[in-house]
């Protein structure tokens, strides 16, 4: 890549963060993050190591936020968020979301999840948003069905937790009717289970 070309990718990103975060995301999501460093990012993308320093400074911050980008486009294709509809909706919210153009999502996702597990210290952020986010919205869901505002944590960890096994199983097999029959019996279950538990809200 010419020196030209970098300078002028430089002036296109100066005062628009937000479209150099779109083409780090699209970069990242296309690479992985195996030997990601900021040099040969900052290279990829057309601007200066310093301009990637200014802008997220930090290759972990970096990551966080092109995680959160990445998660914004799950959320909005899958339409779950921001009107609740109960468990019934998990099943579309399921489908929506683990489409196979998406599935590349999943894929950085987990292998964020790995180095962060590895490292928490240094992704402490991303973990923290992401469990809470994640929880959030199942929470919404299951106490909009009725369930008991102190039973919905619990009950929220396991939609949570299942679906997330269930998506790396997805990525690891192909197995989309196995995986897709399951996560439907687990909302029956979930729901079954619910039905069952104290109602005081």
């Amino acid at each position: 890549m010419s020196a030209d070309h970098i300078d002028g990718r430089r002036a296109r990103y100066q005062h628009r963060r937000p479209e150099l975060l779109e083409a780090v995301t699209d970069h990242v999501l296309s690479h992985g993050l195996a030997g990601l460093a900021m040099r040969p990012l900052a290279v990829a993308v057309g601007v200066s190591h310093g301009t990637l320093l200014h802008h997220f400074g930090s290759k972990e911050n970096l990551v966080t936020e092109v995680v959160d980008l990445l998660r914004q486009r799950l959320k909005d294709a899958a339409s779950l968020a921001g009107s609740p509809a109960g468990l019934a909706s998990l099943v579309s919210w399921w489908r929506d979301s683990t489409k196979a153009d998406r599935l590349p999502v999943y894929r950085l996702l987990f292998e964020v999840f790995a180095q962060a597990a590895r490292d928490p210290g240094r992704y402490e952020r991303f973990l923290q948003e992401v469990v809470r986010d994640s929880l959030t919205l199942m929470e919404g869901l299951v106490v909009a069905d009725g369930c008991a505002r102190e039973q919905a944590p619990l009950l929220a960890t396991m939609i949570v937790a299942q679906a997330r096994g269930l998506q790396l199983d997805l990525l690891a097999t192909g197995d989309r009717e196995r995986v897709d029959r399951t996560f439907a019996l687990f909302v029956d279950l979930i729901d079954h289970l619910m039905r069952s538990l104290p109602n005081e809200r």
